[in-house]
């Protein structure tokens, strides 16, 4: 049947045809005219769509009326409003015919904005009502339910129809290559957007690699301080090991040697990226490709991306690239912030914390208020000025370096040990009652009076006097902590050095 109809169909052109050639021969030159007119009539509508698509580069045909659309979903589920974030003839807001407050209006559509950026389902059961968005950067949709005790199969099924929404503008709006790659740039500057502390930019970066390569990734940077400050891992993405967080690489490791060379270098499970940073890694997450981070042209830190190797013909070779060259300015200039951010609260010649961090610490305690146990060594090591004079500055400023490393191995991680003025340190232990603070201050004055310290060769020994104050042992406020610590030091001194002598409520 079908044959058959093709056939009658090339029988009627053909006639159609010869039709017209006797016409044209036939006619006089009004008629040919007439011919020729309805011919061009008949060419032009037909280009017409054709010509204005290839002008302006856009679609002939229009794009979907997303407004009506995103009333007809909030009215399915008898929502009081609904967002659509992303489009480029601007963001939507619908609402029903009951009164909405501005600021619900603006939380609402908040919400739709951080659901474009990280790619996550919000639902968030406020004194408003139910917040539910979804987003797909750029591209976000929300909705807010009256109910705020809305079952989690409605949320669910509510956020599946707004991810269907979010699809159609993205179709709706197609991105070119170069588009794709700019996406991935403001997908960063959003996630950074804020961000305060070198880790949350690192955090960042990783995330985006994962959302463009659908791969965990992690970011690790260089610190730029005299003397190679270990390679930190300072941000992993939600598929990575958490435990890889502010791990030190090793220099012997891959990832290493692609910042030292500025190359990139790919690894199979066989040999970790890592370099076993994290030994009991799954052997299947060990391969990976460690792309060096730039800052100019200094590498300062390496994008890791677990898996196999990437294809550099893929779709999202471009959108890498660009994100590996955003993330290293962005993670230069973090640092540096950080970095003078250090140096402000470091002692420059021991690396412990100095004075003008610990009166912070205290500060910071006082402002809490509360009776919460906090305890403060106070260490001056003895004969310090013998030493000065007999060996030198030099060996003075080294016998210093020798304490402040040994105090690093000898306090927790929760404490703070600083150098506040010439040989005198000081110990901030927080949660810590008095007695447990003297057994700390006890086990740091033996570790020093039993470790040898050596000038040009030569062993020397050294000794320290300590004193301990408490709250509330030894004093109710924690203004008169510092002078209650020196008190007790000074009474060390007098006693004989070498020892340690606590402050009490009765001296």
């Amino acid at each position: 049947m079908k044959r058959r109809a093709v056939w009658a169909g090339r029988a009627l052109a053909a006639l159609g045809l010869a039709a017209l050639i006797l016409a044209i021969i036939r006619a006089a030159f009004w008629g040919l005219l007439a011919a020729a007119g309805g011919f061009c009539c008949a060419l032009g509508l037909l280009l017409a769509p054709l010509l204005r698509s290839w002008v302006t580069r856009a679609p002939a045909s229009r794009p979907s009326d997303f407004s009506h659309l995103l009333d007809l979903l909030r009215r399915s589920y008898g929502a009081r409003a609904a967002w659509a974030v992303g489009l480029a003839s601007g963001d939507l807001e619908v609402t029903g015919g009951d009164a909405t407050l501005p600021q619900t209006l603006r939380r609402g559509g908040a919400i739709a904005q951080l659901a474009s950026v990280d790619g996550r389902a919000h639902v968030a059961r406020e004194a408003d009502g139910t917040y539910v968005a979804v987003g797909d950067f750029p591209f976000g949709a929300g909705v807010l339910l009256d109910n705020v005790e809305v079952a989690a199969a409605t949320t669910a099924a509510l956020a599946e129809e707004l991810r269907r929404l979010v699809a159609a503008m993205r179709v709706s709006e197609p991105a070119g290559r170069a588009e794709r790659a700019d996406l991935v740039v403001r997908r960063l500057a959003a996630l950074a957007a804020g961000a305060q502390t070198l880790e949350s930019v690192a955090k960042a970066g990783a995330e985006v690699a994962e959302q463009v390569l659908q791969r965990a990734a992690l970011v690790m940077v260089q610190s730029s301080a005299p003397g190679g400050a270990p390679l930190q891992i300072l941000g992993v993405s939600r598929a990575a090991d958490p435990r890889l967080l502010r791990v030190t690489v090793p220099e012997t490791a891959p990832a290493a040697r692609a910042i030292e060379s500025a190359v990139r270098i790919v690894t199979q499970s066989q040999n970790d990226i890592l370099g076993g940073a994290l030994p009991d890694r799954r052997r299947q997450e060990r391969a990976g490709t460690a792309i060096p981070l730039f800052d100019g042209q200094v590498a300062i830190g390496a994008l890791v991306i677990a898996g196999r190797g990437l294809d550099p013909d893929a779709v999202q070779a471009e959108q890498l690239q660009r994100l590996v060259q955003e993330l290293g300015s962005r993670l230069a200039a973090a640092r540096a912030v950080h970095e003078a951010e250090q140096r402000a609260t470091l002692d420059p010649l021991t690396g412990l914390k100095n004075r003008r961090e610990l009166e912070r610490r205290i500060e910071k305690h006082g402002q809490a208020g509360g009776p919460v146990p906090v305890s403060l060594v106070y260490l001056d090591l003895d004969h310090f000025k013998a030493l000065n004079d007999s060996l030198g500055h030099a060996a003075g400023d080294a016998a210093l370096r020798h304490i402040a490393a040994l105090l690093t191995g000898l306090v927790r991680e929760r404490d703070l040990a600083a150098r506040i003025g010439g040989e005198e340190f000081a110990i901030w232990m927080p949660d810590t009652p008095l007695a447990h603070a003297v057994d700390a201050a006890e086990r740091i004055r033996a570790g020093i009076a039993s470790t040898t310290w050596r000038w040009n060769g030569t062993p020397y020994s050294l000794a320290a006097s300590c004193g301990v104050a408490g709250i509330p042992e030894s004093v109710l406020d924690v203004n008169n902590l510092q002078s209650a610590a020196d008190a007790a030091l000074y009474r060390a001194k007098a006693e004989g050095r070498n020892r340690v002598e606590k402050a009490t409520r009765a001296q």
